[in-house]
């Protein structure tokens, strides 16, 4: 569970409402993805992926996937630094493939998996900080 980060976003988004609470807490709780946005646009009984699209950048939220995303690298940068593991290994546990894993990060980060081990949780979740503020405007 990525409890900080949670913690971190309702102190940066005190007044969001239920559908974008409900969102970040199952992305973070589930520590990555929850679905695809129409199947959890569904659940949440809106009419289309469109809609929740709209109300997660209403709420200053950048899209599901990328929420997800953002999830997924915190989890495996936290099982890295805990249980020193490498992201070949966090990929296969995650049944993902490690080039697209090694992808993600310096997409995300525009660091190497290396580089951002180095710069430790800390750092990311200060980018994800800007990243959050990047996304109200």
């Amino acid at each position: 569970m990525l409890g900080d980060a949670l913690v971190l976003i309702r102190t940066l988004r005190p007044e969001m409402t239920l559908v974008p609470r409900v969102v970040v807490e199952a992305v973070f709780l589930s520590e990555g993805s929850i679905g695809p946005t129409r199947e959890v646009a569904r659940q949440l009984g809106l009419p289309n992926r469109f809609k929740l699209a709209r109300i997660l950048k209403q709420a200053g939220l950048p899209p599901l996937h990328r929420l997800a995303e953002w999830a997924r690298l915190e989890s495996w940068l936290r099982t890295a630094e805990q249980e020193g593991v490498s992201l070949c290994y966090l990929a296969f546990r995650s049944r993902r493939h490690p080039s697209a894993c090694y992808r993600l990060v310096k997409e995300l980060t525009g660091l190497r998996w290396g580089e951002l081990r180095a710069r430790g949780l800390s750092w990311f979740q200060r980018q994800f900080v800007k990243q959050l503020r990047r996304s109200t405007n």
